[in-house]
């Protein structure tokens, strides 16, 4: 197969795993972690890591979309390449609308499109509103809907964007975190690795700031709010680190902040409960609902005065055991099972 690059690929399903119908998949993703972004796409690469877990034998198509269209040019030859010879696949999974678009180009295996977010949602400017240019873009990846087997959101919200017809092909399913990877070190151990002072008062920012929607300069503002009643605060980015090195930032942290304009289900607030981690967030995607009656948790305005509350009340509260105990329904154990129950409809169909 041509892929932008070479495919990952897992070991054979193991001989003790329950028999299945499905038992290959192939996963297309435009965002998937390498050496140039260790952090991009680390929401697929959890997922792919829960399915070769559980028995599945999966390979992924990257399109590493950030170096060029060519790259696309590439996955496209890839996706087509299936239609002369599937290579044994079950299952073609797409994470994102542009990849079910991409995907849907083979027409010989049932394809499952996971949208996430900001496909279907579109994006919004300085002022919170709507970018026309996206949303036309979102309109586009919601007809491909129509086009798959089946289709996940990671909210209610989302899945009642997508045509009525699609809708009944739908399962809510919000990705899952990996529970195992979160508090195993110590706020001591945690900042030991990192160098990071001891006495140091932490918010941490894991996104790449550069994105827009990920509104970068609305934290500075609200720390820099902050440092006028605790002017030791330090607010920390976590922009081009591995997925891998997130668990030991979030240990070593204080308080997690996340300004977003838009978001479906973001997973770093997920992980910053896992890691019962104190959290600030804007009311974004499904957030406001996650952190509902979570001691720990602060849904604000995004305002910088606002968010900057948040954060006091959050360095106040401290470690939030009850975040963890709140997102362990979560957990990638019981995402991998029900993506799995989807595959498993798909192909019986």
């Amino acid at each position: 197969m041509t892929t932008s690059t070479p495919a990952t690929r897992s070991a054979p399903t193991p001989p003790t795993a329950r028999p299945r119908t499905v038992r290959r998949v192939l996963v297309v993703a435009n965002a998937y972690p390498d050496a140039d972004r260790p952090g991009y796409g680390a929401y697929v690469h959890t997922a792919v890591r829960g399915l070769r877990a559980a028995g599945l034998d999966v390979d992924v198509l990257a399109v590493r979309g950030y170096r060029g269209k060519q790259e696309y040019v590439r996955g496209l030859r890839g996706v087509l390449a299936l239609n002369a010879r599937p290579r044994g696949y079950d299952v073609v999974h797409a994470y994102y609308g542009l990849m079910g678009m991409v995907a849907r180009l083979q027409v010989r295996l049932p394809l499952v499109i996971t949208f996430t977010g900001g496909d279907i949602q579109g994006d919004r400017d300085e002022q919170g509103r709507p970018v026309r240019s996206s949303l036309l873009k979102a309109r586009a990846y919601l007809e491909t809907a129509r086009l798959a087997a089946a289709t996940t959101t990671q909210t209610e919200a989302m899945a009642a964007l997508l045509p009525r017809a699609a809708r009944a092909r739908n399962r809510v399913i919000n990705v899952g975190v990996d529970l195992s990877a979160f508090g195993r070190l110590t706020r001591e151990q945690a900042r030991a690795q990192l160098g990071w002072p001891a006495g140091e008062r932490t918010v941490i920012f894991v996104a790449d700031p550069s994105r827009q929607v990920k509104n970068f300069p609305l934290a500075e503002a609200a720390v820099l709010r902050l440092r006028r009643e605790r002017p030791d605060v330090r607010l920390r980015v976590a922009g081009d680190i591995g997925h891998a090195e997130v668990p030991t930032w979030m240990a070593a942290a204080d308080a997690l902040l996340l300004t977003s304009r838009s978001e479906g289900s973001p997973n770093v607030v997920k992980e910053a409960m896992a890691a019962a981690l104190p959290a600030v967030s804007t009311p974004v995607g499904d957030v406001p609902q996650l952190f509902a009656g979570v001691p720990g948790c602060f849904v604000r305005d995004p305002d910088p005065e606002a968010l900057a509350g948040g954060l006091a009340a959050a360095l106040d509260h401290g470690p939030a055991p009850a975040a963890r105990a709140a997102i362990a329904p979560l957990a990638l154990e019981r995402y991998t099972e029900q993506v799995i129950d989807v595959y498993e409809q798909v192909a019986r169909r």
